[in-house]
């Protein structure tokens, strides 16, 4: 199988001890059937919650590594996007193999899951993979002629903090019908000050339930900001929204809602 990194990965048997190294890895993993496989895991790999039980080998930058070669694991699934490289390196010396899984785009997501059900054998990925697929076209096919809006996305309050279009949130945003105003900043995470805010003048305002209560009042003290005008702030559940994973379409469908029920406020 080539996984994210273009890299061919070939197994001589269908692995049945899997290392997690990323929480939505673990989720993908349960998702296909492979629950059962799975001996090991990283913190915040918090869903389903039968993964809570599973023996935690690190964080997703950094981890045992003795632990995880005294799991005599057959596969390890990694995020090239968030794992140290190194260590990497010295599992697959010691001819542990390493799958790299980093999504970047819905596309991706499916692609991981056919990749993984092809080196656990497991045909229920094929399923889910293709469920992903029909969802999120019935979305793209629902939203995709309707009034554009201009969208802000507060990752956080202090600093004040949004993404670019490299993150999956703007990705999603565009599916609904949404248009990020900062999507073309160079970084990943961008760092503002309110002035830029005001001055893109956003539609709405999008956050995750991580940010504490009332940060919609620092919006409603500049009343001349479009979203202000008709209080267009919704409040999220991130947990949908940060991992590629099979709920990114319930975190996708949320947002679709909330930015339609703003179209509906202010149609123009």
């Amino acid at each position: 199988m080539t996984d994210n990194d273009g890299r061919v990965l070939d197994i001589a048997q269908p692995a049945k001890r899997v290392i997690a190294l990323a929480p939505h890895i673990t989720e993908n993993l349960f998702a296909i059937g492979a629950g059962d496989y799975v001996v090991g895991v990283v913190s915040h790999s918090d869903y389903p919650p039968q993964a809570q039980t599973i023996p935690i080998v690190g964080d997703s930058q950094g981890f045992n590594l003795e632990a995880i070669i005294a799991m005599q694991p057959d596969l390890v699934v990694a995020w090239s996007g968030g794992n140290p490289s190194l260590p990497l390196q010295r599992l697959e010396q010691l001819g542990i193999p390493v799958y790299y899984s980093d999504p970047q785009a819905f596309s991706d997501i499916p692609h991981n899951l056919r990749a993984l059900g092809q080196l656990l054998q497991l045909p229920e990925a094929e399923s889910q993979a293709a469920q992903f697929e029909t969802r999120w076209q019935q979305l793209q096919q629902t939203y995709a002629d309707r009034t554009k809006l201009r969208v802000f996305y507060q990752l956080w309050h202090q600093p004040l903090m949004t993404v670019n279009n490299s993150q999956m949130i703007s990705q999603v945003i565009d599916l609904c019908g949404g248009e990020n105003i900062f999507a073309a900043q160079s970084e990943a995470v961008p760092h503002l000050g309110i002035e830029s805010v005001l001055q893109a003048d956003p539609q709405v305002i999008l956050t995750g339930e991580n940010v504490p209560d009332g940060w919609q009042q620092q919006w409603l003290s500049w009343p001349a900001l479009a979203a202000s005008r008709h209080e267009q702030f919704y409040r999220l559940n991130e947990d949908l929204l940060y991992r590629p994973t099979m709920r990114l379409l319930e975190g996708a469908q949320q947002v679709c809602e909330a930015l339609q029920q703003a179209r509906d406020v202010n149609p123009k």
